[in-house]
C-alpha cells in the first residue's frame, strides 16, 4: 500500500471527471449528459455511494447506469494510485448540475464533491466547481 494517502486526491479528481471524458460516449451522447439529465430529473443533485453502487435519490435509466459505472471504476482508480481496494470505509460523490441541459454532444456544467473515509478513520475531500462549463 502507498505510504502516503495524498494520492487519494488524485482518485477523487478522477471520480469527478469520470463522465466528462470524450471517450465516455454511449447511446448517442456523452456520459456526463446522460447522467446530468437523470440528476436534474431527480431534483438537480445526487449523492453517489461509490462502495455500494447506489445513489440518493435513486436515478433512473442512463443515470442508474452512470452510478454503476462510477462504482465499478473506483477499485481500478485506487489500484492505479497504489492503494488496496479495501482502503476506504466510505466513498461518496456529490454532483450538482447547473442548467440548462445540453443538446446531445454539448456541454453541461456541474459541481462535484468527493468525500473519502479510510478504514483507519482519516477523511479526504475534493470539491470541484463548474466542471465542463461551456
Amino acid at each position: 500500500m502507498s505510504s502516503s494517502l495524498k494520492p487519494l486526491k488524485s482518485v477523487a479528481h478522477n471520480v469527478c471527471h469520470q463522465f466528462a471524458s470524450t471517450l465516455n460516449y454511449w447511446a448517442g451522447d456523452y456520459g456526463i449528459n446522460h447522467f446530468a439529465r437523470s440528476v436534474v430529473a431527480a431534483g438537480g443533485s445526487v449523492a453517489v455511494d461509490l462502495l455500494a453502487g447506489t445513489s440518493r435519490p435513486p436515478l433512473a435509466g442512463e443515470g442508474a447506469l452512470g452510478v454503476q459505472q462510477l462504482a465499478s471504476a473506483l477499485p481500478a482508480l485506487l489500484v492505479k494510485e497504489g492503494f488496496e481496494t479495501n482502503l476506504l470505509s466510505s466513498a461518496v460523490a456529490h454532483y450538482r448540475v447547473h442548467g440548462p441541459l445540453p443538446e446531445p454532444g454539448g456541454n453541461v456544467a456541474y459541481d462535484c464533491r468527493v468525500e473519502f473515509i479510510t478504514s483507519g478513520g482519516r477523511s479526504y475531500m475534493v470539491e470541484l466547481s463548474e466542471l465542463n462549463a461551456p
